[in-house]
């Protein structure tokens, strides 16, 4: 026995480890093919050995006949195996596998066969190795199957770019492993290269099944295997559509057959111009870096709109455009704007009864005048800031005989002329100036920074403005108003002592004959400033008197 069969032994241990290993993988791309590819090597590599080691001739002459099952199907099991690892999954259907095994059967019965036809061999050459002359069919089946293993390595060249680095390396590893063999059987036929004086092929599988071992251990080849990425294309749920310019459909993925304007057979037609999808492909649609939205009314659909252009592949112009369903997230969000709008509404309404609850607090509800509430309020700080060359002007204003007005003519015409004097009063202040309903007819005017004879003035342009005032039911009654003046900080420091100062002239003012101003301190006797704390209470006395008389 001579060395070339123990190596042969070794190899083929190694090709039945691997085909274990390959049982036991989970399912993978490229699996089955590449364990096919191995079981036919082993008996290759069986025939080889038996082949190295009969006597007769004849024997010889059969093993090498019969090792063309294994010859034929080797290559091309391997070459299906590569391809489908390198994402072109179509080559290990049922179909192609039938084909392979087909045409490895018809090669070995031609083989066994040629005894009758000489299409594979025409001759024994050496009777010792044996080597033999070649008729047509060997040249054809040689060619054909280097044309597959060419095609093989082409096309799955192609994928390496594309391919993540671990699945770069397994397939580099299996680049080699089917490189090697088929370059010395290339060298064995059309150059005479021998090994161990014989076909150098069996045993360049060595380098075969070592590199598809060091893939499986150190490449997890058929553990953690690519995945095609046709087959990420079909089961990706978000519709993708690839168009030109023109609107021509190049590619769509099973996802969005089930758009409006779209099926199985869109690939390869125009989308009209009105179609949603035509914005996404126009010259500054590119450029939008945001993610639009685009309806599909018919679905009742709303998607979420990312473009690619595919210039970088040599489709200048070209898009492609990833729709994700966004139906729910909009509908959430329009549920939640709604309910923000509504909140937003009963805030404003809140908002709108609050202001109107606070002008009703603080306002007369027939004149529109602050009310006496708010005087108490707001008055107070500008009497406490009221000095002799900045005095407060407080006027307490009562319009004269008011009763014989709602007697007479009654309390709707009395509210007329309420309504009436509130507005001339409010015509005629500017600034911090203010007007309070004080009860009844009673009307409170505040001045700040405002002197006596300024005070005066204000009186006697209101008593004009009444005088001149028309009101229908009221043609023959001559509208007139009594008023007391009181000066901070002259009548007092407080609200309540500037507000009786004020009453006590306007009192005296009505005492008077009515339709007159009297200014607090003036014309009444005994009638003083506030007094510290602690002073008699003798002016007191007095100030009563006069209130009361």
């Amino acid at each position: 026995m001579s060395f070339s069969t123990p190596a042969l032994l070794v190899i083929a241990m190694l090709a039945i480890l691997v085909v274990g290993r390959i049982i036991k993988s989970p399912e993978a791309p490229g699996r089955i093919a590449f364990g096919l590819a191995a079981v036919a090597s082993i008996w290759w590599i069986a025939m080889v050995a038996l082949r190295l080691n009969s006597v007769e001739l004849s024997d010889k002459i059969l093993f090498s006949r019969l090792a063309w099952f294994g010859i034929i199907a080797t290559p091309l099991f391997w070459s299906a195996g590569f391809l489908d690892h390198a994402g072109f999954s179509q080559v290990t259907r049922r179909l192609p596998i039938t084909i392979i095994l087909s045409v490895s059967a018809l090669a070995g019965f031609a083989a066994l066969t040629d005894g009758y036809h000489g299409w594979i061999y025409t001759g024994v050459l050496n009777e010792e190795r044996p080597s033999f002359s070649h008729g047509w069919l060997f040249y054809a089946l040689l060619g054909g199957m280097y044309l597959c293993m060419l095609l093989a390595c082409l096309m799955s060249i192609s994928q390496l770019k594309r391919a993540a680095r671990l699945h770069r390396r397994q397939m580099v590893a299996l680049l080699v492993a089917t490189c090697v063999p088929w370059g010395c059987n290339a060298a064995f036929n059309l150059f005479g290269f021998r090994l161990f004086d014989d076909d150098p092929t069996p045993f360049a599988f060595s380098a075969t099944v070592l590199a598809v071992l060091f893939a499986q251990h150190r490449g997890k080849l058929f553990i953690a295997p690519p995945i095609a990425r046709d087959i990420i294309f079909s089961i990706l749920p978000d519709p993708i559509v690839v168009l030109e310019p023109s609107g021509l459909v190049l590619e769509t993925n099973p996802a969005a057959e089930r758009l409006t304007g779209f099926s199985a057979e869109t690939v390869g037609t125009k989308l009209p111009p009105s179609h949603p999808l035509m914005a996404f492909v126009a010259a500054d649609a590119q450029m939008d870096t945001g993610k639009p939205i685009v309806r599909f009314d018919a679905m009742q659909k709303i998607f979420e709109v990312s473009t690619q252009p595919l210039e970088q592949w040599g489709r200048r112009g070209s898009v492609m455009i990833v729709l994700r369903d966004v139906t729910a997230r909009e509908a959430a969000q329009k549920s939640l704007s709604d309910a923000g709008q509504s909140l937003k509404l009963r805030l404003e309404e809140n908002l709108r009864l609050q202001e109107q609850l606070k002008q009703q607090a603080y306002h007369d509800h027939l004149t529109g005048l602050f009310n006496r509430r708010h005087a108490s309020t707001v008055i107070p700080p500008l009497i406490s800031g009221a000095s002799e060359s900045a005095p407060v002007s407080l006027i307490i204003v009562d319009l004269d005989h008011f009763k014989q007005v709602n007697d007479r003519y009654g309390h709707d015409v009395g509210d007329k002329v309420l309504s009436s004097f509130a507005v001339i009063l409010g015509d005629s202040l500017k600034g911090a100036e203010m007007a309070f309903r004080y009860g009844g007819e009673e009307f409170l005017v505040v001045l700040p920074a405002t002197t006596r004879d300024q005070a005066l003035e204000h009186c006697a342009r209101w008593r004009r403005e009444l005088a001149s005032h028309a009101i229908a039911e009221l043609k023959d009654v001559a509208l007139s108003f009594s008023a007391g003046i009181a000066l901070a900080p002259h009548a007092g420091t407080s609200l309540a002592a500037c507000t009786k100062a004020a009453d006590v002239a306007l009192y005296r003012a009505k005492i008077s004959g009515r339709n007159m101003d009297i200014v607090w301190g003036e014309h009444l006797g005994g009638m003083v400033p506030e007094r510290p704390a602690g002073q008699s209470t003798a002016d007191d006395h007095n100030s009563c008197t006069v209130k009361s008389g």
